[in-house]
């Protein structure tokens, strides 16, 4: 019969068992996410309360609901990430700009539902690349084809060719932050090969 001091030993033995299993990439990947959608990166003293909690929430997930090591497993670049907080805050800004001005211009404000296919197969860049677009002013994610790899993107203001494409490209830049921030080897080379069907034809040729 196993006593109170065994079941306490037990459960503080799973316990670091589980706390083990906690993969600090993915955790780091989840706290940045819950930064963006509490819009976390402004200067208010709140902003440190929701890194910490968020990192909390992220490691508390984890060891409630372990899963297999991801392999390969997404890696961590400091300096990328910073590339990245600086580019989605530069991004919030000028977008802020822009939706004030063509909210007082005259006649009436167009827009387009933009498909934007990923360059990579990273369900982790996908929901980090959609988050990081719906903060944005003027942009808000309408779906996600998950198969395809493709968002759907309202964009605010996009009323021709020009404007459509540049906002296509606004979001693959926001993919391509996020890969060389946390993605793997093998998201960066799909990155740059334009995807991983055109890696995978690369690499049987």
């Amino acid at each position: 019969m196993i006593d109170a001091r065994d079941r306490k030993r037990i459960g503080l033995t799973g316990l670091r068992r589980r706390l083990g299993k906690v993969q600090l990439p993915m955790a780091l990947g989840m706290t940045l996410v819950w930064m963006l959608l509490f819009d976390g990166f402004q200067l208010r003293r709140e902003s440190l309360g929701l890194l910490v909690l968020g990192f909390l929430v992220s490691v508390v997930i984890m060891v409630l609901f372990p899963l297999p090591p991801i392999t390969p497993g997404p890696r961590f670049h400091p300096v990328h990430l910073v590339r990245l907080i600086v580019h989605v805050l530069t991004e919030m800004a000028v977008a802020s700009f822009q939706v004030t001005v063509l909210t007082f211009r005259p006649g009436r404000v167009r827009s387009s539902v933009v498909a934007v296919r990923m360059r990579t197969d990273s369900d982790l860049t996908m929901v980090a690349t959609a988050i990081a677009a719906s903060i944005i002013p003027g942009t808000l994610i309408a779906e996600i084809n998950r198969p395809e790899r493709i968002l759907y993107v309202h964009m605010l203001g996009a009323d021709s060719d020009r404007t459509i494409e540049k906002g296509r490209r606004d979001v693959w830049t926001l993919e391509e932050r996020f890969v060389m921030a946390l993605g793997t080897h093998e998201d960066i080379a799909a990155l740059r090969a334009g995807g991983p069907e055109e890696l995978e034809r690369k690499g049987g040729a």
